[in-house]
């Protein structure tokens, strides 16, 4: 089906090229216009194969709404810095087991993982809190980890590295439904265009700029080194 498809593209692009070559006349409108349908055919197929990709593909669908729904959120988080709501944060934090989507060290409350989710209707709220769960423990030991004997001797305030926020942050069709204070065991559920308010309202665990910028910089070298490593294995892999 994809050949026939593709067989049927290049047959009409051949022939509307073809048109303007010997109907239309040689004049630089002439040519612009050719290049300007040619490019819209070329966009228009692509868009095409695109949506056939995602139609016959379940699990394409689930992979691209995840990539929207974190991508949405690094954006919220980039409005929340300019707000002063929050220091900084680190994306995409692959583990062991599992990864930590949104790594957040915000100014007065802590530190908070998001787990994005782009959801057209609400089904698995437990599933989701359950996975939010394990989210915060991986945090926990990541970050006690990697903050392990540097508070000692230290006038600088730290991040406690077990005091850590873990919330569901909804974006698509489903956030409409999540209630104010939404809870399904101890996870808050945020929708997406509430994230900003949501971590305004922290005000219970103060973190001084250089404790911040200290954990962002070695969560950032901690993801770097397990890319390195992931990529070496899958090399190995395929010799």
């Amino acid at each position: 089906m994809l050949t026939v498809f593709t067989v049927g593209a290049l047959a009409l692009f051949a022939f509307i090229t073809v048109l303007f070559v010997k109907a239309a006349p040689s004049t630089s409108f002439t040519w612009w216009l050719m290049g300007a349908v040619q490019t819209g055919l070329v966009a228009g197929y692509l868009h095409l194969l695109h949506s056939a990709f995602l139609a016959f593909d379940g699990e394409a669908i689930w992979h691209v709404r995840g990539a929207w729904g974190e991508d949405n959120t690094r954006s919220e988080l980039q409005r929340a810095k300019r707000k002063r709501l929050v220091w900084g944060w680190v994306d995409s934090v692959g583990l062991q087991h599992g990864d930590i989507d949104h790594l957040v060290v915000t100014r007065r409350g802590g530190l908070v993982v998001i787990d994005s989710k782009w959801r057209n209707r609400i089904h698995d709220t437990a599933e989701m809190a359950r996975a939010a769960q394990k989210v915060r423990l991986r945090a926990e030991g990541l970050t006690r980890d990697l903050l392990k004997g540097q508070s000692r001797g230290s006038r600088r305030a730290k991040v406690n590295p077990l005091e850590v926020t873990s919330i569901v942050v909804l974006w698509g069709a489903a956030q409409r439904d999540v209630p104010d204070g939404a809870e399904v065991d101890g996870i808050a559920f945020i929708p997406g265009r509430k994230l900003v308010a949501w971590l305004a309202q922290l005000d219970d665990q103060p973190v001084e700029r250089a404790a911040a910028n200290e954990l962002v910089r070695n969560v950032e070298k901690y993801r770097a080194r397990a890319e390195e490593a992931k990529a070496s294995r899958a090399a190995a892999g395929r010799q």
